[in-house]
């Protein structure tokens, strides 16, 4: 009988084959209480790692069976195997290839089984046989391959940055993204959570460039405590602080929060006004509305009012002081997150995605009061989704700048504009322009 890390692992990829919906829905509907904390831990790992290597993975098998036409449950299987063995260390090979057996016992058949365990075998006894495309002479091929992204984007990467930049920002793409939050400081304070987590015997540490952020060094235990599920913490990326922090919102103000599910830049703005604030946040995705509502609910915040509307049309009469904007984007910054991404992203999205910007940029700061305040966010990678979005909003609004703002300087590129670069700052790939309306 295979593992049931393995189980659920293949269970959960076979469903993201099929209906390409948000992985980490699919894998936390097959994840429940009843699995170990270490168990979960290697689910989540096998789970993500095959959807995030599968060109890779796609690219070994094919040295040791060249047919294309292999259904779709013995391909996720060697994937899964091939991935314990290339990707994992501390799992014996005999162990990959027995529970490899073994799944195909269980799902396929056992002449599919007597294929499976030579396939792994092959590549066991004959791993040279692997020849990846040359450095110098196929650079693109070689790090699409390698590092498992697709061609059209390591080739934006590479004619930006150079080779070596693009390389150290693939690699990172790849690591597994450290679990951390900030206090919910409108229920709790920072030394309360800090004695609790010691208690518990939960490891972590203060985030060196995020003040008020930590990082989690046992997730599984943090996420089944009682700290997570009563609300006194909110998880998230350091990364997510830049944005609330730049539009510096004082205590007892109103901020309007456009695009806010899932709710941890909202949360931050919820606990920086504070009790005789307010914040009205909108999404136009039902869906994500009632990820949002629920966990404004976990984490009690009863200054924040929801409305389902898109950045276009809300509020057309009211005027806001303070107005972020975290709009809609390709998400190239949160790709070691969201490996699914990667697949699902195609060339021609991004210009797509930055003329819906610049149409969002343009309603939203019609909101905007005079002397107001505007924070553009994206969780973008891309010049054009960016800086180019905001410099051509400038340019035709006159009456416009960009704000002023001390601190964070280790993200300042130029007045007003910050960006995070991920495997320099070891968090997500952010980009924030502070817009005042002079």
């Amino acid at each position: 009988m295979p593992s049931s890390a393995r189980i659920i692992a293949f269970k959960s990829l076979l469903q993201w084959e099929k209906t390409r919906r948000d992985p980490h829905s699919i894998i936390a509907d097959f994840i429940n209480d009843k699995l170990k904390p270490e168990d979960a831990s290697f689910t989540r790992e096998l789970f993500f790692g095959v959807i995030k290597f599968k060109r890779k993975l796609d690219y070994y098998a094919k040295a040791y069976f060249p047919s294309q036409s292999l259904k779709i449950e013995l391909r996720l299987i060697i994937r899964l195997g091939l991935y314990q063995l290339i990707q994992t260390r501390n799992i014996p090979d005999y162990a990959v290839v027995s529970e490899a057996v073994e799944l195909t016992r269980e799902f396929c058949s056992i002449k599919d089984a007597g294929f499976i365990n030579a396939v792994l075998r092959n590549y066991i006894r004959n791993p040279q046989k692997i020849r990846l495309p040359d450095k110098k002479s196929a650079p693109i091929r070689f790090l699409g391959i390698n590092y498992s992204y697709p061609d059209w984007l390591v080739r934006r990467y590479v004619n930006r940055l150079g080779f070596d930049e693009t390389e150290k920002i693939l690699r990172f793409g790849n690591a597994p993204p450290d679990t951390c939050f900030f206090v919910n400081e409108y229920i709790a304070t920072q030394q309360d959570i800090e004695n609790r987590l010691n208690d518990l015997n939960i490891r972590y540490r203060k985030n060196e460039l995020f003040e008020g952020y930590y990082n989690c060094y046992d997730p599984h235990q943090l996420l089944r405590s009682e700290i997570f599920l009563n609300g006194n913490i909110v998880i998230g990326d350091p990364a997510q602080r830049l944005a609330p922090a730049l539009l510096a919102v004082p205590t007892g103000e109103t901020v309007l929060d456009i695009f806010s599910s899932p709710g941890g830049k909202t949360a931050a703005l919820a606990n920086a006004v504070g009790r005789r604030g307010s914040v009205i946040a909108t999404d136009i995705s039902l869906e994500r509305l009632r990820v949002l509502i629920c966990n404004i609910k976990r984490w009690h915040l009863d200054n924040i009012y929801v409305f389902c509307s898109d950045g276009l049309r809300f509020a057309s009469g009211k005027k806001f002081k303070y107005i972020l904007a975290d709009v809609p984007c390709s998400g190239t910054g949160v790709l070691r997150r969201n490996p699914d991404l990667r697949w699902n992203l195609k060339k021609e999205d991004i210009k797509r995605l930055a003329d819906t910007q610049k149409r969002l940029i343009r309603a939203v700061a019609d909101k905007l009061e005079r002397k107001g305040r505007l924070v553009y966010s994206t969780c973008s990678f891309e010049p054009e989704e960016n800086r180019e979005v905001v410099i051509d909003f400038l340019k035709q609004n006159k009456n416009f700048c960009l704000g002023d703002f001390k601190g964070y300087d280790e993200f300042r590129t130029e007045k007003g504009i910050y960006e995070t670069v991920p495997h320099r700052h070891s968090c997500d790939g952010v980009f924030v322009a502070v817009i005042e309306k002079v």
